[in-house]
């Protein structure tokens, strides 16, 4: 059987990252020990009219109709280890995801890293960065995309970590039974593995 040929809404080389931190000028509870990242992949409406006017006869009206093609969305938590606060509170504070990481990787006690996982880490001296969300938009799943834009996401914010973390789960919003959920963990832990995680 021939498999089917599904087409993608847009050429995925023209997909552009873009990185957001906010953070009130007023100090806030533990600002200096975890900051949040919000990565956004899209197609700029511009790129895709450029092209569009390359290789169709599209008037400018119709070229003007382009919009932004939005991809999906990525969301991360810096954790810096060695800040004044400590890393499993600031963890538990931002989502339960991130503080069931903090669980496995911490001290939860001694705010360091566990045992096991430090003699894990080549060099146990920097920040750690949990890999939170990564969501696609219905149609770009299952063309291998998550794994290329969240490998390319990691490897511009995780300069100066020690380690990047994930715990592979379902993050779009779906109810999931028990078996499902275990199941979707499994196979999305195989797809990052891809990238370089390794279970701990």
């Amino acid at each position: 059987m021939v498999p089917k040929i599904v087409q993608l809404p847009a050429d995925p080389s023209l997909i552009s990252l873009a990185y957001h931190h906010e953070h009130p000028v007023q100090v806030y509870e533990f600002e200096d020990t975890l900051e949040e990242w919000t990565v956004t992949a899209r197609i700029d409406a511009d790129v895709l009219a450029e092209g569009a006017a390359a290789y169709s006869d599209m008037d400018d009206e119709a070229l003007d109709a382009v919009h932004d093609v939005t991809v999906g969305r990525m969301s991360f938590a810096r954790v810096r280890m060695f800040g004044p606060d400590h890393p499993f509170e600031a963890m538990d504070s931002y989502t339960g995801d991130v503080a069931r990481i903090g669980e496995v990787v911490l001290d939860v006690g001694a705010g360091g890293w566990e045992p096991a996982f430090e003699a894990a880490l080549a060099h146990p001296v920097g920040d750690l960065l949990v890999m939170d969300r990564v969501i696609l938009e219905p149609e770009w799943r299952g063309h291998g995309l998550g794994p290329v834009l969240a490998g390319a996401a990691i490897r511009r914010l995780s300069q100066g970590c020690v380690a990047v973390a994930c715990e592979p789960g379902s993050a779009d919003g779906r109810e999931l039974s028990e078996d499902q959920h275990r199941d979707a963990a499994v196979k999305l832990g195989r797809v990052w593995e891809r990238i370089g995680f390794v279970p701990f």
